[in-house]
């Protein structure tokens, strides 16, 4: 985030990860997210809901919460780009959101960049898509003593193998 401009495409960019990371969505499920679908919730924050997954065929939905600091990297972004309704994440084009969705391969080109600008080396900028954030949550909140069953409804898994394999590499202290 610290790469990430404070021009409008930076804000742009600064919400897509801020709101990738909290929600755990795919690269898809963050490109369809809704402004108008953002609520307040009981913690004092806001929630989306991430109206269809790849696992939710029938696109029952599911709600996500966001971190305070993600609420106000999302404000400064509607109050900058003027959304109401609409896309949440848009291109930006001469210095102006575009009213329309954003392409998913979007969201894996912006990670990218800006892992380039971050100064990591070229093998680990490739291994980084639009998966990162969704990966990198699931394992954080496992470093953070989160337990299976709450990730799991976090991110919207139904399988623990899922899941499992998304934080097999993360070193957990089980003995405190």
């Amino acid at each position: 985030m610290a790469v990430c401009g404070d021009d409008l495409i930076g804000l742009r960019d600064r919400v897509l990860i801020s709101v990738g990371f909290d929600t755990l969505c795919r690269r898809g499920e963050l490109a369809a997210l809704s402004a108008e679908d953002l609520e307040p919730n009981h913690f004092g924050s806001l929630a989306i809901l991430v109206r269809r997954a790849k696992n939710d065929p029938d696109g029952t939905g599911r709600i996500a919460h966001l971190a305070k600091p993600t609420v106000a990297e999302v404000e400064r972004w509607l109050g900058a780009s003027g959304i109401t309704r609409g896309p949440l994440i848009r291109p930006v084009y001469r210095g102006h959101a575009i009213p329309r969705f954003m392409e998913p391969v979007a969201v894996s080109r912006i990670l990218k960049k800006l892992a380039v600008r971050a100064g990591l080396e070229p093998s680990e900028v490739a291994r980084v898509s639009g998966h990162s954030l969704r990966v990198g949550a699931a394992q954080q909140l496992t470093m953070n003593g989160v337990q299976l069953l709450p990730i799991m409804r976090a991110g919207g898994w139904r399988s623990v193998n899922i899941v499992a394999r998304y934080i097999e590499n993360v070193d957990v202290n089980v003995w405190g």
